[in-house]
């Protein structure tokens, strides 16, 4: 099997960034980087010999030391865009720190929060529809900004029961983690298929042009950390990038409706699936009566 690994696997910190059969060409590309960009190479040989650059940005910092001053962003997003993004970063805080109880260490920060993408997310979100679906595209395209470093899918899952809660006060995510130890938490089976997918298209979607040199040279199974396979053969990867932003945003938004999907079936709730969901002003408005 034509095997690579996405993350590398000395330090999954790393993370694959270019492959090129010449070392020239591998040199050339290691000396354009940052200084902030830490390089690792690793060579493979498949159907041909080439050779991957791993990068990783260096002096992260433990994430919950990030400091972000939210009253000018917050203030440039509009009223609607504001409320939603200042409930949502107390959500990804109260997430870290949670997770740094867990783990009993601080959470690294492999890049900076990006407040200002925040917004994007919430304007790509087509609010109209019953409540899963609305729910479902809203965790989805958080999750493709990619805003909040090492909480992103944690943070959307929590969204997800934020917004039906707004809908249905009583309404509780089933149980989505389980202890494997004392220190050690991961997400529960039925939920990790869904986290794993989404990783899947995401991989895809930002790097098809990357995957499609990889398969050139005979990759076949792609690798990202915690053991989570890519196929490369079940995508289609030989598409401009932004056809392949397009097509797998889709897929991905399709997704994440379905897990809302299963998670209100779970809990009992299917109703959630019929009742209509809250615009983005009312969501907002909502908020607002929290406070």
């Amino acid at each position: 099997m034509g095997h690579v690994y996405y993350h590398h696997p000395g330090d999954n910190q790393f993370s694959l960034d270019f492959v090129h059969e010449a070392p020239s060409e591998i040199v050339a590309r290691i000396v354009e980087y940052d200084d902030d960009v830490a390089v690792k190479v690793r060579k493979y040989d498949l159907d041909s010999e080439f050779f991957g650059i791993y990068t990783s940005r260096v002096g992260g910092g433990d994430v919950g030391d990030l400091e972000f001053d939210l009253d000018e962003p917050l203030s440039e997003m509009g009223a609607d865009n504001g409320t939603i993004v200042a409930r949502l970063l107390e959500i990804y805080q109260a997430l870290i720190a949670q997770n740094e109880e867990e783990e009993g260490v601080p959470v690294e920060a492999y890049k900076n929060i990006d407040i200002d993408a925040l917004p994007g997310a919430l304007n790509r979100v087509s609010w109209e529809g019953n409540a899963t679906d609305v729910a479902g595209r809203l965790a989805s395209n958080l999750i493709l900004k990619h805003a909040l470093p090492n909480a992103n899918h944690r943070t959307a899952v929590a969204l997800v029961q934020f917004y039906l809660r707004r809908i249905a006060p009583d309404f509780s995510m089933p149980e989505t983690s389980v202890e494997i130890d004392s220190e050690t938490y991961d997400w529960r089976e039925w939920v990790n298929e869904y986290i794993n997918d989404s990783k899947r298209l995401l991989t895809v979607r930002r790097k098809n042009v990357l995957l499609k040199h990889l398969s050139d040279f005979g990759a076949t199974a792609l690798e990202r950390k915690h053991e989570v396979q890519i196929d490369l053969t079940a995508y289609e990867l030989d598409m401009y990038p932004a056809e392949a932003k397009t097509v797998y945003a889709t897929a991905h938004e399709e997704l994440w409706i379905e897990f809302v999907e299963e998670a209100v079936e779970r809990t009992d709730n299917p109703e959630l699936m019929e009742a209509p969901g809250l615009s983005k002003a009312e969501f907002a408005e909502k908020i607002r009566t929290l406070e």
